[in-house]
């Protein structure tokens, strides 16, 4: 059986791989999942199309923050398109920022390649 982090990593992985396929990019987005298992995708419009992503992922995190404080998410979690240098090779990459009850936030990040039909998502 999936867990609930397992989960959210693959909802934010599907929602991010239909943006990057469509726009060859995304701006951050977040997904949660509430008391009764109920799997939510969160955008973020600030009144333009290309709105900067700081007080995207700021209003995000406010919400996601008082969700589980108020423990009305099991785990919430925000996907940020970024890209990464390793050995002088650049990486697109997505960050992933998980709220979870009675931990600190922590992140994990996926290198991805986009394909013609597909993206492929590898852990860094």
């Amino acid at each position: 059986m999936e867990s609930d982090l397992e989960i959210i990593i693959r909802v934010l992985k599907m929602q991010a791989e239909a943006f990057l396929l469509g726009a060859k990019e995304f701006y951050p987005f977040g997904t949660y999942i509430n008391k009764t298992g109920e799997i939510v995708p969160v955008g973020a419009y600030l009144g333009s199309d290309y709105s900067p992503s700081l007080p995207l992922i700021d209003l995000l995190e406010k919400d996601f923050k008082q969700g589980i404080e108020n423990n009305e998410y099991k785990i919430a979690a925000i996907a940020v398109d970024g890209s990464v240098t390793e050995k002088g090779i650049v990486y697109d990459i997505m960050e992933i920022r998980f709220f979870e009850t009675d931990k600190d936030i922590y992140k994990k990040y996926y290198k991805y390649k986009i394909n013609p039909h597909s993206v492929d998502f590898l852990e860094s």
